[in-house]
């Protein structure tokens, strides 16, 4: 028999996947407009009028689709497969392979994010502007870094807390 899930335990659950759940709408319409920005820069440089101004907006859109994407990813299971790994762990110690992996995640995830919180504040404190055709000011662009990274890391812990679980679960059966 499963284990009971605590009220937190369940209220967090569902505010990381539905915090996913948007990250990865906003990122599907994101990459709805990179597409139509393609086209239609496409279509004005073959009737000889480009448009100077669509790469810069396919390539932010690009960063915040990534930025996006990376908790979602996470908690589908496309970021870590331990199963490459699996065959050469011992057989007592496989069952920890989940906790391993999320464990990882969370460690790549707060390093990563501490290096983008740097890069950005710096970016909110001294208001340079991109390099681009387009004026905007680098920080609306990199905003995007930390927040992306710190939802990947509460996916982590997540699963982290999952793989917990299913390790009691198998146990109490």
């Amino acid at each position: 028999m499963p284990a009971p899930r605590s009220q937190a335990f369940l209220l967090f659950k569902s505010t990381v996947e539905g915090v996913n759940a948007l990250f990865t709408a906003i990122a599907c319409l994101l990459v709805a407009a990179i597409g139509i920005i393609i086209v239609a820069a496409t279509l004005a440089r073959t009737f000889g009028a480009p448009q100077m101004w669509a790469h810069d907006y396919a390539q932010i859109a690009f960063v915040y689709v990534v930025f996006l994407s990376f908790a979602p990813a996470l908690q589908n299971g496309q970021h870590v497969t331990v199963e490459l790994f699996e065959s050469f762990v011992p057989r007592p110690a496989r069952r920890f392979l989940d906790h391993v992996a999320a464990i990882a995640c969370i460690i790549f995830g707060a390093i990563f994010c501490w290096y983008l919180w740097k890069l950005t504040a710096r970016a909110f404190s001294d208001n340079r502007l991109a390099t681009a055709v387009i004026s905007i000011q680098l920080k609306w662009i990199q905003v995007i870094g930390p927040i992306g990274v710190l939802q990947f890391v509460l996916t982590a812990i997540l699963r982290l807390f999952e793989a917990q679980h299913r390790l009691v679960d198998t146990h109490t059966d």
